[in-house]
């Protein structure tokens, strides 16, 4: 699919709201920027639910086996996750090890151990100790709901879009209102799944739901007033979001802003919006792009800061934690890069190593 920039552009802008809320780790007592910032991650599950949808109405059933459907999807999705996945997990388990002191190595040998489930996107299984990266909780609920999800979706395409999506959609965000009013708490354990598992398979299955909204918006011949509509309903859900996250704590008014976002994306996808061609540029695709390294690399230094700056406050700590990330952001973009080129160069010789033909 090509990129979307007005999606590419809200990414990025989320992923740094996000890295702004986890300053909460050495904010003490003190005001934090972006009180209710983790709620931006349904932005997040959304967009890859749609996507999910529209890879799975683009594949053919026909003469390809539910299982391998679904996990040459998988396989595809990680491989779009590499290798800036595993350049962040690298860097940010160096800095738990040593940022503000070297742990023994007794200690280091021990977390290198436990990290073995979240190598192989396996946290929100059920298979959480300890962790080089608390970002990783995301991709794995992403992986693992996607798992459970695929293999009914492509046995019933029009049915689980028009039905199954629904009912699952309703059941596990309405019990998550119910018991706790709130979508936090991730690693929260439920009596039979991870909080963060039931976040991530609910709001993929709205984001499959605003798949069929938006090719039914692209099939209506608007007017320039009825797109300069569509523009202000997209943009007001996006900036109210970021009103409301950076003065307010959580509360059951993240579900709300769950249903203005999927109003948003569904817009944005759409590409009906009076502005949707300002946003489809080069600087708003690499936006995009960059935002995965910086979701992924703030967390190397969200735990430490008072660790290195003992003496420091939270204004002292925060331009410091700001630089340091983004700049870790750059190291695993460029890093990634370079390993990507490096791979496409020896791939072949790589595969007669080790195939013979």
């Amino acid at each position: 699919m090509k990129r979307n920039g007005a999606v590419d552009f809200w990414k990025f802008l989320y992923a740094a709201v996000i890295m702004c809320f986890h300053s909460l780790y050495f904010a003490g007592s003190e005001k934090y920027y972006f009180y209710d910032g983790a709620n931006m991650v349904e932005y997040f599950f959304l967009v890859s639910g749609f996507l999910m949808a529209a890879s799975v109405l683009k594949s053919d059933p026909a003469n390809t086996p539910v299982w391998k459907n679904t996990w040459q999807f998988l396989f595809h999705k990680i491989r779009s996750l590499c290798p800036e996945y595993y350049v962040a997990w690298a860097i940010s388990f160096i800095m738990k090890q040593t940022a503000g002191g070297l742990l023994p190595l007794r200690k280091i040998c021990k977390h290198a151990v436990q990290c073995i489930w979240e190598l192989l996107f396996l946290r929100m299984a059920g298979f959480n100790d300890y962790n080089a990266n608390g970002a990783t909780w995301y991709i794995s609920a992403m992986l693992f709901a996607m798992l459970l999800l695929l293999p009914f979706f492509y046995m019933f395409r029009e049915n689980f879009l028009h039905l199954f999506a629904p009912v699952i959609c309703l059941v596990t965000l309405g019990y998550l209102y119910s018991v706790g009013g709130t979508l936090r708490g991730n690693t929260d354990w439920m009596g039979f799944c991870y909080k963060g598992l039931l976040r991530a398979i609910g709001v993929l299955c709205l984001g499959s739901i605003c798949y069929i909204v938006c090719q039914k918006i692209k099939e209506v011949p608007l007017t320039c007033f009825a797109k300069i509509l569509l523009s202000f309903a997209e943009t007001s859900g996006y900036l109210f979001a970021l009103y409301w996250t950076f003065g307010h704590a959580t509360s059951k008014m993240q579900f709300v802003i769950l249903l203005l976002f999927a109003v948003s994306v569904t817009i944005s996808f759409s590409h009906q919006g009076f502005f949707a061609c300002i946003y489809d540029n080069r600087i708003c695709y690499w936006l995009g792009k960059f935002s995965f390294p910086l979701f992924l690399s703030h967390h190397a230094w969200s735990g430490k800061m008072n660790r290195m700056f003992p003496n420091d406050s939270y204004a002292q700590l925060f331009p410091k934690y700001v630089l340091l990330s983004v700049a870790t952001a750059v190291s695993v973009y460029l890093i990634s890069a370079f390993l990507r080129k490096l791979y496409q160069r020896w791939q072949t010789p790589l595969f007669r190593l080790f195939l013979r033909n």
